[in-house]
C-alpha cells in the first residue's frame, strides 16, 4: 500500500540466505542473496516507499501507528530513535605564544586550570526504545489482577483521569471464543447524545492482540455506547475488513454475549444498592426501641446517614449519568426489555 517495492531478506538455521522481492505489479522473485550470510539468523523487511508515503519514515508517525495498532503485542517492538542530549564541555582555548621571561608559580597554574570555561553543546544520540510496554491484562487470570491494575488499564485505553464506576472481565466460550474487559465510566461524556444515531460503540476489537477497529457499531447497541473496553478473539481472521465483520455470524454471537455481560454488570450495581437499603431498614428497626427523645435523635441521624450513603451510592451515580440510556434501551432492545425495565428508577 505504501511501497513501490518490498524486499524481504531471510536466513534460517543452516540454510542459505535468500531474498524475496515484489513490486506493485503483484509479481515476486526469490533468489539467493549474492552478499552471502549478512544476517546470521532472522528476517529483514525493506520497504521502498512511494513518493506520497514518505511520512512513514517520520519517527512520530511510526511510533503513533505502533502504539495504536500493536500496543498489546506480546513481543517487544523497538524503534531506533534519535534524541538531542545537552552536555557540558570545556571550551578549547587558543594557544598563546610562550613568553620565556614570564615565570608562574604552581598556585597560579592551578588557578588557571580551575578557571577553564565550559559551554553547553547539543549532541544527537541514537538508541533503541521499546514502544509497546503496556501488557494485555485480559490474557491474565482475574485472580492475579488487582483493582489498581484494572483502573490503570482503563485510564490507558480511554485517557480518562477518573477511575471507572464498575468493570467486568470474562472469557466467552462456545461457537466463538473471546476475552473481554468492559468498563462503566464514572460519568457521561458531555456530548453523548449529540450524535446518538451516528455514534458507534466505544469498544476496541482486537484479533490476536492486533487492533482491527476502534469504532464498530455491530458489537454493542447504541444505548450502551458509553461502555468502554476491549474485546480480543483468536477465532476471527487477522486480515478481516470492517465490511466483512458486519456479515460475519460470529459477530452477532459476540454482540449477544457482550450485551448480556454489560447488563449483568449494571444489574450488580443495582443489587448492591438494594442490599444497602435493606441493611439500613434493619438497622432503623433495631434502633427504634427506646425513649421518644432518643427515637427522634436516632431518626435524624439515620436520615443524615441515609442521605450520605445515597450520595455515595454507585447505582445512584450511574443512574444520574446513564439513566436516559437505560430508558432508550427499553424502547429499542425488545429482547432485553424485561431485564432493562428492572433497572429503571
Amino acid at each position: 500500500m505504501v511501497a513501490n517495492k518490498v524486499v524481504v531478506t531471510s536466513k534460517s538455521g543452516d540454510d542459505e540466505q535468500h531474498i524475496w522481492t515484489s513490486t506493485a505489479d503483484a509479481k515476486f522473485f526469490v533468489t539467493k542473496d549474492p552478499r552471502g550470510d549478512t544476517l546470521g539468523r532472522g528476517t529483514r523487511v525493506t520497504l521502498h516507499l512511494k513518493d506520497d508515503a514518505v511520512e512513514y519514515v517520520e519517527q512520530d508517525k511510526i511510533k503513533n501507528l505502533v502504539k495504536k495498532y500493536s500496543e498489546f503485542i506480546q513481543y517487544p517492538i523497538k524503534l531506533f530513535l534519535s534524541k538531542d542530549v545537552r552536555k557540558q564541555v570545556e571550551e578549547e582555548e587558543e594557544e598563546k605564544p610562550v613568553d620565556e621571561n614570564e615565570i608562574k608559580d604552581e598556585g597560579e597554574e592551578a588557578e588557571e586550570k580551575e578557571e577553564k570555561k565550559t559551554k553547553t553543546v547539543t549532541e544527537q544520540v541514537w538508541e533503541w526504545e521499546t514502544i509497546n510496554e503496556v501488557k494485555a491484562i485480559w490474557l491474565r487470570d482475574k485472580s492475579d489482577i488487582s483493582e489498581e491494575e484494572y483502573h490503570s488499564f482503563y485510564k490507558t485505553i480511554t485517557k480518562d483521569h477518573e477511575d471507572p464506576l464498575a468493570y467486568t472481565h470474562f472469557t466467552a466460550e462456545g461457537e466463538i471464543e473471546f476475552k473481554a474487559i468492559l468498563f462503566i465510566p464514572s460519568q457521561a461524556p458531555y456530548d453523548m447524545f449529540e450524535n446518538y444515531y451516528g455514534r458507534s460503540s466505544a469498544l476496541k476489537l482486537y484479533v490476536r492482540r492486533v487492533l482491527i477497529t476502534e469504532e464498530f457499531e455491530e458489537l454493542m447497541p447504541r444505548y450502551l455506547n458509553f461502555i468502554k473496553g476491549v474485546v480480543d478473539s483468536d477465532d476471527l481472521p487477522l486480515n478481516v475488513s470492517r465490511e466483512q465483520l458486519q456479515q460475519l455470524k460470529m459477530i452477532k454471537v459476540m454482540s449477544k454475549k457482550l450485551v448480556r455481560k454489560a447488563i449483568d454488570m449494571i444489574r450488580s450495581l443495582a443489587e448492591d444498592e438494594e442490599e444497602e437499603t435493606d441493611e439500613d431498614e434493619e438497622n432503623n428497626e433495631e434502633e427504634s426501641a427506646g425513649k421518644e427523645e432518643e427515637e427522634e435523635q436516632t431518626k435524624e441521624e439515620g436520615q443524615e446517614e441515609g442521605e450520605e450513603e445515597q450520595g455515595e451510592d454507585k447505582y445512584a451515580k450511574f443512574w444520574k449519568s446513564f439513566g436516559k440510556n437505560i430508558k432508550l434501551g427499553v424502547i429499542e432492545d425488545a429482547s432485553n426489555r424485561s431485564k432493562l425495565a428492572k433497572l429503571l428508577r
